[in-house]
């Protein structure tokens, strides 16, 4: 079973994996292009465009990603799948044309207002209007995961990153349009594939409206929304603090460590989550409590550690070859940003156990929570430490947002205690141990002595990691009762699994 299970999510695992390296390979490709195309300053303008349109995506999405995924499981025939989707599309239809109103307006606020730009309320108007199809083709893309239709994605993948390198490269390197052209490209190579994936789901399902189904999606997407959107300002706070208090040019550098360290996200986690998360939702939904697919995860997570301390151990060495000298100073950004990212994917475990149990409202205490920890320190810290304790601190609140929504999820799913935690610990200290004795031993040496010494401090991390891998995996772990451990925990529901 475990070695079908493992099969199963390589299988699916390789060509999401594949498809987001196609994907979002554009946008790999196309970073030293901008990174030697725009100055810093310009750098800074477009990580701000980004901060505006990741928060309305929020707004423009409701939630309805997770909902079609989670109502589709439940379906349990073609024609109720198929009112999941034509309700879903129908929901973001009417939400795209609000937004679609609201751009203009939007776009002065948030350009003179927030980042005292006189001149570029346009530009983030195009960016507004461009996040309509952007944010459609994210929705298509979860149908097309759930069905598993692994060619298609990796189809439709490849179709947007032609459109979308060709197009950049034309009107930004060629035609000199600078974050314009940018904003353009996007636009238009979103709108063509939304439209390819628009034009097979008329012709692969029998799409239908249902009122029951539109008050499923908005009941459980809805509480999602306020979640999502704290969480997207509270990861777009500590832009936000850097350029208002250190300039454009800083955000600049923090916005290129940001872009480089979320490439484990796209390239990793999201892939693994794409087939993982859908299937331990159908184990959870079968009643299955075994420990197979929870082990897996806990491989992912050794994977995921371990690019992250290589990303970590040769910062300087990543950004010199991605841009230009002045971008220097994001290498120092990279071991926290990188952290960062490792407890998101955790925090992605807990709260698939959350989503079986229908348990996501709480979801929202916790990011408020998590925000009224952040705002204040990232203002203090912005003003003394820079953009190093500026990325500290971000680690620090996603550390208390992960934290307590693995608790919060322990309550409800016994998908937590499924999870090898005593070796995760180890793997985590022997990744900062790592980190850490390269920065040391690294400090005053020459270039050939200084990779000589990286290389052999990620072998060793690597060879320590196996180790640790093949000990968990031979040894049981079990926790005791949680009334023993935590004492509000004697008023939890019943365990789903």
């Amino acid at each position: 079973m475990a070695q079908a299970e493992s099969k199963t999510i390589l299988r699916h695992g390789r060509i999401y994996g594949l498809a987001n390296l196609v994907n979002r390979g554009a946008g790999l490709i196309l970073l030293p292009v901008y990174t030697h195309v725009l100055t810093p300053v310009e750098f800074g303008l477009y990580a701000s465009i980004v901060l505006v349109t990741d928060i309305l995506s929020v707004v423009l999405g409701m939630g309805l990603g997770r909902a079609l995924v989670r109502l589709h499981v439940e379906q349990q025939d073609e024609a109720g799948q198929g009112a999941v989707l034509g309700t879903a599309l129908a929901a973001y239809a009417g939400m795209s044309l609000l937004i679609a109103i609201l751009a203009y307006p939007a776009s002065l606020i948030a350009s003179k207002h927030l980042f005292g730009l006189e001149n570029e309320a346009w530009v983030f108007a195009w960016a507004i209007w461009g996040l309509i199809p952007s944010t459609l083709f994210n929705l298509q893309l979860n149908y097309i995961i759930v069905l598993k239709r692994s060619g298609f994605y990796l189809f439709v993948s490849l179709v947007k990153a032609v459109l979308l390198t060709g197009l950049s490269l034309w009107l930004v390197v060629l035609l000199g349009e600078g974050v314009f052209g940018i904003v353009l490209a996007t636009l238009v190579g979103s709108t063509v594939v939304s439209l390819i994936i628009l034009i097979d789901m008329y012709r692969t399902t029998s799409m239908s409206l249902s009122r029951p189904i539109l008050v499923d999606l908005l009941k459980f997407g809805s509480p999602l929304v306020p979640t999502i959107m704290l969480d997207t300002i509270q990861s777009s706070l500590d832009r936000y603090v850097i350029g208002s208090l250190q300039g454009p040019a800083a955000l600049g550098h923090y916005g290129l460590g940001l872009r480089v360290t979320s490439l484990l996200n796209l390239f990793v986690t999201a892939p693994f989550m794409q087939i993982w998360g859908v299937r331990q939702l159908e184990v959870l939904q079968a009643g299955d409590g075994s420990r197979e697919l929870p082990q897996i995860f806990f491989r992912f997570m050794i994977v995921l550690v371990g690019i992250g301390v290589a990303l970590s151990v040769f910062r300087d060495e990543v950004i010199r070859i991605i841009a230009a000298d002045a971008y220097a100073p994001a290498a120092s950004v990279l071991p926290w940003l990188a952290c960062v990212q490792v407890l998101a994917a955790l925090r992605s475990f807990g709260e698939v156990g959350l989503h079986h149990a229908k348990k996501t409202s709480p979801l929202i205490a916790i990011s408020l929570v998590s925000l009224l920890i952040g705002a204040p320190i990232y203002w203090i810290v912005a003003l003394n430490a820079g953009i190093v304790g500026v990325a500290a601190v971000c680690a620090g609140v996603m550390l208390v947002r992960t934290g307590l929504t693995l608790v919060w999820a322990d309550r409800h799913s016994g998908l937590v205690r499924l999870f090898p935690w005593h070796g995760l610990v180890a793997v985590v200290g022997i990744a900062a141990a790592s980190v850490t004795c390269a920065s040391l031993s690294t400090a005053d040496t020459g270039l050939v002595e200084g990779l000589t010494i990286k290389l052999a401090i990620l072998a060793g991390f690597a060879t320590a990691a196996l180790v640790l891998l093949r000990w968990t995996e031979r040894s049981p772990w079990d926790w005791p009762a949680l009334p023993s451990r935590w004492p509000w925990a004697g008023r939890r529901i019943e365990r789903e699994i």
